[in-house]
């Protein structure tokens, strides 16, 4: 038997050493898993521009965007989406004032506390809120902390968030999470602790948006969903849907229905609208800003549109919700920034924008 032949019956021991065992069938399939859904994750392939007439193309340098949980527009309570997510928060509802009483005299944002204590209690309804009075996953040398009622238990929550933020300096969302939640801990074996900060994020901006320890700068533009992980990228990747290899030319970001979806940066909406036509109506619903030097940010497959033609966005305004209308594969965003003045010419999204930290 010639080397070559050797070679080849090896293989086909090896091959049926991993078919006919458990174990190696175990291997195989967790290979092939973890080989195919980063494919199946992202959208459709090469979305087709609304012009592609002779774009003029703009090549200015812009700035990197802010990154992490999004401030409230004017700093303040957004009182509308506060009492819409606060009514409906189990034995939280009624106490919005409370939250905003106790984090007052602690310092500490109340758009926090409450993501972080709706998020700890399953929004308001998990057993150790109910029957504990524990808003926040409070520990103590015993176990989870028990207190008397439910507004000790919040000023129990406030006074070590104050501990944590403003003694220890844990400003951030991500480095609250290093105390609060964190990665590898030995009472966290299933590595739930992992999804502590992109949840608060998420709840954050459902709130509203921080009132503290943010910025946001008009002159940037910032991602339009916070602290998510981007999907597929910009450039060649293997279309989800047919298998070919083509040009992703925008980058999808990772998001649920109704998740909500943020302008990247100031501008006048010219497009919001699900188009009547292939190849644009891959896109589904679809909104589309111009902002100055002929640049265009576009955000497709919105389950919503909140915008209309002709409205001026301040950044960071809902424009709309996640989804997965046009040619889609499941929820996601994706988000393209065009140039030209008949908006056309794609560029790379991810040399403009912050990548979440």
């Amino acid at each position: 038997m010639n080397a070559k032949e050797t070679a080849k019956t090896l293989g086909h021991l090896l091959l049926m050493k991993i078919f006919f065992n458990p174990i190696g069938l175990v291997v195989f399939g967790t290979a092939l898993v973890l080989l195919v859904i980063p494919v199946f994750m992202s959208m459709n392939g090469k979305d087709k521009g609304f012009d592609l007439e002779n774009p003029e193309q703009n090549t200015e340098t812009l700035s990197e965007a802010v990154g992490g949980a999004y401030c409230a527009v004017n700093g303040e309570i957004n009182q509308e989406l506060w009492e819409a997510k606060m009514n409906t928060a189990g034995v939280f509802s009624g106490k919005e004032e409370l939250f905003i009483q106790i984090a007052s005299e602690q310092g500490i944002d109340p758009v926090l506390m409450a993501a972080i204590a709706l998020h700890e209690t399953t929004n308001g309804t998990s057993n150790a809120v109910v029957t504990k009075n524990n808003p926040g996953g409070l520990m103590g040398k015993d176990g989870l902390m028990q207190f008397s009622t439910l507004e000790e238990g919040l000023e129990s929550m406030g006074q070590t968030l104050h501990n944590r933020i403003i003694k220890d300096g844990y400003v951030t969302i991500v480095d609250l999470g290093s105390v609060y939640a964190p990665i590898g801990a030995e009472n966290d074996p299933t590595n739930l602790n992992a999804h502590w900060v992109p949840t608060i994020t998420a709840m954050v901006s459902s709130l509203g948006g921080l009132t503290m320890n943010c910025t946001t700068q008009s002159s940037e533009f910032a991602q339009p969903i916070p602290n998510v992980q981007v999907n597929s990228n910009y450039g060649v990747r293997i279309h989800p849907i047919t298998g070919d290899i083509s040009n992703h030319e925008g980058v999808d970001f990772a998001c649920d229905n109704p998740d909500p979806i943020y302008t990247a940066k100031e501008g006048k909406v010219v497009y919001a609208e699900f188009p009547s036509s292939y190849p644009t109506n891959t896109y589904g619903n679809i909104v589309v800003i111009q902002h100055q030097n002929n640049l265009f940010t576009a955000y497709a497959h919105l389950s919503r549109i909140d915008v209309k033609v002709g409205q001026q966005v301040r950044q960071l305004e809902v424009i709309g919700q996640c989804g997965s209308t046009g040619r889609s594969t499941g929820d996601h965003l994706h988000f393209e920034i065009q140039a030209g003045q008949k908006f056309g010419t794609r560029l790379n999204p991810m040399l403009y924008l912050k990548e979440p930290v």
